[in-house]
């Protein structure tokens, strides 16, 4: 049954909260400078001032702007935005690019007639102004890219680490899908929707029960560990329920480009305490390897014996790498109990239990030891253990 004026109004109002949200997220970040909703411009000489017209006009801190069209459904005014934005963009030289973008959270036939159209439009097929038909999520990741493509590749990647953590939680304590998963509404839109859901659905939450989620990536909040270091908690999310009773639920967060990441680093001492604290033999061949740096200088009988030694404890190993499980610091608030990796190449995400995901792990990858981490040391040889592990989805 096709959507009435109402709901189509309802949806435009709600996508139209949601870029919002979007923008000043943006902004916060220091991605864009300013952003202006209901952008307008006419043809000099002509009484019409406000005659083509985008969504959104963002602009960046070197001057350049971009214009922002935003819809649900390609069947409406996908020729009107071709007309104005071509006519805005010879109008305003600041203006470099435009971008039709659509929620993350629609259905999959939905996503596919976009895809296609972009398709069209990146291959020749079709003549369009707009320079791509993207998702909220691949919007954001270009408004991003733009933003930090002057700064060093390790400078890049710790910003869209850290920052990635703050779209989580943005995209977690968002009204707008808080108020659409309570509401199971096809007629309002959210921020990364499909992120927000697959999250919630993660840590087993039902809708009609939850009052509030508040979510922080503040590491004041979270708090250092004992030793000074950082939790391997990255996100910190509160859920309230009906009774106002809560729930602590922790996300560790892994977004790379590369094959391989460094994922822990600590004593042989600090590994010998939480593996196993009465096994000399595995305390003493954890600090020959931190003395030697590396499997090759070791002799052939302490590897074997290494090997050996830690073999049992190859899940907890993973567990604590990974998560913090079973080392210091609160277990409610500083472990983390989910982990949710993003893939920059393909632009996609996954979320899964951290038990889960450090047994996949330990099955589906055997490196250094028999483990599924690459061992090496960072800084000054003698003084640590480094793990590097791969980021699976």
């Amino acid at each position: 049954m096709p959507a009435s004026n109402s709901d189509k109004n309802k949806r435009g109002n709600s996508l139209k909260r949601v870029m919002a949200y979007m923008m000043r997220l943006c902004e916060e970040l220091g991605y864009i400078s300013s952003f202006e909703e209901g952008y307008t411009i006419g043809m000099p000489g002509y009484t019409d001032q406000n005659q083509f017209k985008a969504s959104y006009r963002i602009e960046f801190t070197d001057d350049t702007e971009w214009i922002v069209y935003t819809t649900t459904s390609l069947r409406e005014r996908i020729k009107e935005q071709y007309w104005d934005s071509y006519h805005i963009k010879n109008l305003n030289q600041q203006i470099t690019e435009a971008y039709l973008v659509y929620p993350d959270g629609l259905e999959a036939s939905d996503r596919r007639s976009f895809e296609s159209k972009n398709n069209k439009i990146q291959n020749n097929g079709e003549y369009s102004s707009l320079d791509a038909v993207v998702s909220q999520d691949k919007f954001f990741n270009r408004i991003e890219a733009y933003a930090i493509r002057t700064l060093t590749p390790n400078q890049q990647s710790d910003i869209r680490g850290n920052n990635f953590e703050k779209r989580v939680v943005a995209t977690l304590k968002n009204p707008c899908n808080l108020e659409k998963w309570k509401a199971n509404d096809p007629m309002l839109e959210g921020l990364h929707y499909n992120l927000f859901e697959t999250i919630v659905n993660s840590f087993g939450l039902n809708a009609s029960d939850i009052k509030e989620i508040d979510s922080t990536a503040d590491k004041r909040i979270i708090g250092l560990l004992p030793s000074g270091g950082p939790a391997k908690t990255d996100v910190l999310t509160t859920v309230t329920y009906n009774d106002d009773s809560t729930d602590y639920f922790t996300i560790s967060c892994k977004r790379s480009s590369n094959t391989s990441v460094s994922v822990h680093q600590y004593s042989a001492d600090s590994f010998a305490d939480v593996l196993d604290s009465n096994n000399a033999e595995l305390r003493r061949v954890l600090n020959e390897f931190q003395r030697c740096g590396n499997k090759r200088d070791m002799n052939e009988e302490d590897v074997r014996i290494l090997e050996e030694e830690i073999h049992p404890h190859i899940q907890a190993l993973c567990e604590w790498a990974i998560a913090g499980i079973g080392g210091e610091g609160n277990p409610s608030t500083q472990w983390a109990y989910f982990i949710l990796t993003y893939d920059n190449n393909a632009e996609t995400f996954a979320i899964h239990p951290s038990q889960e995901y450090c047994r996949s792990l330990a099955t589906e990858c055997t490196r250094t030891f028999g483990t599924p981490f690459s061992w090496t040391y960072q800084g000054t040889r003698g003084t640590n253990i480094q793990l590097k592990c791969p980021i699976n989805q």
